[in-house]
């Protein structure tokens, strides 16, 4: 799965000579978490976040500053703010690698470029949302989830078993690092001889671990 299937292309930007309060309100109204800043041309200089801008505003709750203080920290621009220093993602890249970064750096988001302008943000509600599409949620269709033998011949077995019973496979996620030996591996299919399939997996010596049929809600 690539970024560019998943990625939202209709960003909401600022200008990094926009203010604080500017972004605050952006960020309230579209329920977000985060707003790449851009130049004239979309090429991205860095992004602002929501504990960014709560950095750099007065909390309601301080008594001691007076509404001249919270009225300048409300002009403050972001370029004072942003993080300059922008982690980025590419339409071709694989939501796994997008994943691993974000796991990896603690954050919610990526800006996607391409040819040095931004395109899209990837978030994590993005990816949660793949591969809750991948594991076959609200989908009129059979989840398996069983345990092979890591050898490459197990794999295309069961791609030839699926043939044989004329299923169809939707989506394949494989977990390599499930053993040293063995792998587990999740097949979304759509078919109507699911049981005699499942009989012919177990017979190779696959060990099926779930069958869940799902229709849409």
């Amino acid at each position: 799965m690539f970024v560019k299937l998943w990625m939202h292309s209709g960003v909401i930007t600022v200008l990094p000579d926009q203010t604080l309060a500017e972004a605050d309100d952006l960020m309230t109204s579209n329920r977000i978490r985060r707003l790449p800043v851009v130049d004239q041309e979309m090429k991205i200089l860095g992004i602002i976040t929501r504990e960014d801008v709560k950095n750099g505003l007065p909390s309601i709750v301080d008594v001691t500053l007076d509404e001249t203080t919270r009225a300048l920290a409300r002009q403050a621009k972001i370029e004072s703010f942003m993080t300059k220093t922008v982690i980025k993602a590419t339409p071709a890249d694989t939501l796994e690698k997008v994943a691993m970064t974000m796991q990896k750096h603690k954050i919610g988001g990526i800006p996607v470029v391409e040819e040095d302008r931004l395109i899209g943000i990837i978030t994590e509600s993005d990816i949660f949302k793949a591969f809750a599409e991948i594991l076959g949620g609200n989908e009129n269709s059979t989840r398996i989830e069983l345990i092979a033998d890591q050898g490459k011949d197990t794999f295309y077995s069961i791609i030839d078993i699926c043939k044989t019973h004329d299923i169809e496979i939707e989506n394949i996620a494989l977990c390599n690092n499930y053993s040293t030996q063995s792998r587990a591996i999740i097949l979304r299919i759509t078919g109507q001889n699911i049981e005699p399939l499942v009989d012919a997996l177990w017979k190779t010596g696959c060990k099926i671990n779930s069958v869940i049929s799902g229709t849409p809600r």
